[in-house]
């Protein structure tokens, strides 16, 4: 089985990276083969423009990146997304990943919306906020439901770790083992 995770945050030392780092240790520790897509590393570049647009309705795109990314997802049977989230929202470069890279013909059929991304068994987002409760995010309806489900996804979680930076050592290793024991159990 393989897995793929998809990372978005600007900053290293963030605890999305420490996340990161557990998300792969639970999962080798699962028998998963792990591979990981780093935007941020990658230089990827999450604008869709004009030129890009108009090959978008073809199912087709003019960044390397894209078809590099869509090769690692179609042989992965697990996604993991782990990001903060910023304005209620995923940050522009994970938004920007799906607008590219989530094209009809490759994720869903043209002009039915059929899925075709079913082989994928379990889709995860796991997000970190400051805030101290969810008051209004986009995360489950647009991440779960409005793309991942709908490109075929068969099961989609969404850890939410709220008031990141108020939390103790211990609080944190609380969340980590909770994760860590979801994905060792894919």
């Amino acid at each position: 089985m393989r897995a793929l995770i998809v990372v978005d945050h600007p900053w290293p030392e963030s605890f999305s990276y420490t996340t990161l780092a557990r998300a792969q240790l639970a999962l080798v520790a699962g028998s998963f083969e792990v591979d990981v897509i780093d935007l941020h590393r990658d230089g990827f570049d999450p604008v869709l423009r004009v030129d890009e647009l108009a090959v978008y309705t073809q199912g087709q795109s003019l960044d390397p990146k894209v078809g590099d990314y869509q090769a690692r997802i179609t042989q992965a049977q697990h996604l993991v997304f782990i990001f903060p989230v910023w304005w209620e929202v995923m940050p522009a470069m994970l938004k920007g990943f799906f607008d590219k890279v989530f094209l009809p013909g490759w994720a869903f059929a043209d002009p039915d919306a059929t899925p075709l991304l079913t082989h994928i068994q379990t889709g995860t987002a796991i997000t970190t906020m400051s805030a101290p409760q969810v008051i209004h995010t986009s995360v489950e309806p647009v991440l779960c439901k409005g793309i991942l489900e709908f490109a075929g996804v068969q099961r989609t979680r969404w850890f939410n770790l709220l008031q990141v930076s108020q939390k103790s050592t211990d609080e944190k290793a609380v969340w980590l083992a909770e994760i860590e024991a979801y994905l060792r159990a894919l």
